[in-house]
């Protein structure tokens, strides 16, 4: 059996329980509907939002055009 977690935004809440409802019976074996997800430690934050800014920093290069040869 395998645990699948999503996050859905407000606007698409109901449609999707539609889909969910729609699936075969017996093909979710649990559902538990939250509003928010498990906060994080404020280092974890920290540390996340320290990844993303250097995912997303347009300045940092991979590789350079000379480094690669063919």
């Amino acid at each position: 059996m395998k645990t699948i977690q999503l996050q859905i935004d407000d606007k698409n809440y109901e449609s999707f329980l539609n889909i969910v409802n729609s699936l075969k019976k017996g093909f979710i074996k649990n559902i538990t509907i939250t509003d928010t997800i498990e906060s994080v430690s404020d280092n974890e934050q920290k540390y996340y939002e320290k990844l993303l800014d250097n995912i997303s920093n347009d300045d940092k290069i991979v590789s350079s055009k000379e480094s690669i040869q063919l």
